[in-house]
């Protein structure tokens, strides 16, 4: 049988079967399709615009520019981007969805596009359709995190296709070359995994500060809530907000503003043990997870943090203050990760009403006990 006498979707032997495990792989469930299908409406009418917006960011780099070429290969690219956001959001992601992706990775390796300009052209588009999906959801913070994390897992989901398409066109020159070309071949392979692997690291931290993002967190926090249940052991969150950050974010600039955010990362990091959970929760607040531990070793380590705080030269003099909430709760107390951050935040805003730094621990039936 010749190759041609099978589509891509064979030679890759990509099976109704390979497809489900794929997505059960990613976590890509019915939620997230629905997810996905609910977004349709508010990104259709946009399309355009952001179709026009990425291409304006792709021709900035020289070699994509080169490689569109001219005004008519621009004008086809925009249809088609246009054709795949808007499949993007289908919520049908069978073998018709996935042959369309393979044969995007065969036309952009066919003309010669690297993953070098694939990837970051991938990541530009989710900022794009990130900022758009940031509007449409509002103020709802858990809508819009379900959303961003059902794209992010479709457009690797794509990734993962395309470099299929990469790695079996590089597959078929190996059965007709020699061992360089095998060489070649694997060190492909490995440069992928890694990108790959590396992608799905920086979906889960905090562009700024390194830390842990609140999708991230909130993983982790369902995880240490169930090992704390099924290990009848104890839990311990501090939420941390920084009062007087946003007057210096208005008057000296955004600049200064992230100076400061990264010198309170830069605090955290050595003050938390392996098993500690660090992350940004959003804007000036962050929240440290503490498994195995109660309130002794909670305020222990705020009062760690306040120590470092102020012996920090990068805050010195700048007016910012530590407020932090204390929850914690024993494992037959215990009913909801998403409960103890709500502990923990109504504790921090009762340390809000102190001057300077301020610790609140909130006991085990939400009244609180403040110390400064």
């Amino acid at each position: 049988m010749k190759v041609t006498d099978l589509n891509l979707g064979e030679q890759l032997k990509m099976s109704e079967r390979e497809i489900r495990r794929r997505l059960e792989l990613l976590s890509i469930t019915p939620r997230e399709m629905e997810e996905m299908i609910g977004l349709k409406p508010l990104i259709a009418p946009h399309v355009d615009d952001l179709v026009e917006q990425f291409y304006a960011m792709q021709v900035e780099v020289e070699e994509i520019a080169k490689l569109i070429g001219d005004s008519e290969t621009l004008a086809r690219l925009k249809k088609h981007l246009c054709r795949y956001i808007l499949t993007l959001f289908d919520g049908d992601y069978g073998m018709e969805y996935v042959l369309s992706r393979l044969r995007i990775g065969m036309v952009h390796k066919r003309i010669g596009v690297p993953p070098k300009l694939y990837v970051p052209s991938l990541h530009n588009l989710f900022s794009l359709l990130r900022r758009r999906i940031l509007l449409a959801s509002g103020n709802d913070c858990g809508i819009c995190g379900r959303r961003l994390e059902a794209l992010e897992k479709l457009l690797l989901f794509d990734l993962e296709l395309v470099f299929d398409t990469y790695i079996h066109s590089l597959m078929d020159a190996l059965a007709k070359g020699r061992q360089e070309l095998e060489e070649y071949a694997e060190s492909l392979e490995q440069t992928v995994a890694q990108r790959t692997q590396e992608l799905a690291a920086l979906a889960s931290k905090d562009g700024l500060t390194g830390l842990l993002n609140q999708r991230s967190f909130y993983e982790e926090l369902r995880r240490e809530t169930a090992r704390t249940l099924r290990t009848e052991g104890k839990i311990a969150l501090l939420y941390l907000d920084l009062d007087g950050f946003k007057k210096v974010n208005d008057t000296l600039g955004h600049r200064q503003g992230d100076e400061i955010l990264l010198a309170i990362a830069d605090i955290i990091r050595p003050v938390v043990r392996a098993e500690d959970i660090a992350a940004r929760y959003g804007g000036d607040e962050f929240c440290i997870l503490l498994p195995h531990s109660g309130a002794p070793e909670a305020k222990e380590v705020a009062q760690r943090l306040i120590q470092a705080f102020d012996n920090e030269p990068r805050l010195a003099g700048r007016q910012v203050f530590l407020s932090i909430g204390i929850a914690v709760e024993n494992w037959n107390d215990l009913r909801d990760g998403d409960l103890l951050v709500k502990k923990a935040d109504a504790a921090m805003y009762l340390s809000k009403k102190i001057s300077g730094h301020a610790v609140t621990v909130a006991d085990q039936t939400g009244e609180p006990l403040s110390s400064p």
